[in-house]
C-alpha cells in the first residue's frame, strides 16, 4: 500500500510541485492550502506524513501543528516543515525536520525516505 503524504502549503505552485515529485516516486499525495483545510484532510484519513509550510493565511502551519499535537492519536504523525522563514517557530522546529525554501528536490526525497525506510 502506498504511503499517504499530506502537503500543506498556501502556494499552489509549491503544492503542485511537491505532489508531482512525490507521486513520481510512488507516494499517494493529498494537498491542503492552509491549516483549516489540512485538519479536514487529516480527519478524512490520517496521513503517514505531513509536509507543512509555516506561514499561511487563515490557519498557519504552526497553529495546525499545535492542533495536531493536541490529539494523542495524531501526535505521532511525522511532520517535515517547509519554510522560507529565517526565524522559524522554535517550538515546531525543535521537534521536526525543517527544509528551507526554495526546496532542493534531492533533500526533500532524502527526508521523506528517512521517514519511510525500506
Amino acid at each position: 500500500m502506498k504511503k499517504d503524504i499530506l502537503v500543506v502549503d498556501d502556494e499552489l505552485d509549491q503544492r503542485d510541485y511537491l505532489k508531482a515529485l512525490l507521486e513520481d516516486h510512488g507516494y499517494s499525495v493529498r494537498t491542503a492550502a492552509d491549516g483549516l483545510e489540512a485538519m479536514q484532510r487529516v480527519k478524512e484519513a490520517t496521513p503517514d506524513l505531513v509536509l507543512l509550510d509555516l506561514q499561511m493565511p487563515e490557519e498557519t502551519g504552526t497553529g495546525f501543528y499545535r492542533k495536531l499535537h493536541q490529539h494523542s492519536e495524531l501526535r505521532t504523525i511525522p511532520v517535515i516543515v517547509i519554510s522560507g522563514l529565517a526565524g522559524r517557530d522554535v517550538a515546531v522546529s525543535k521537534s521536526v525536520v525543517v527544509l528551507d525554501k526554495p526546496l532542493d528536490e534531492a533533500r526533500v526525497l532524502e527526508e521523506v525516505r528517512r521517514v519511510f525506510p525500506d
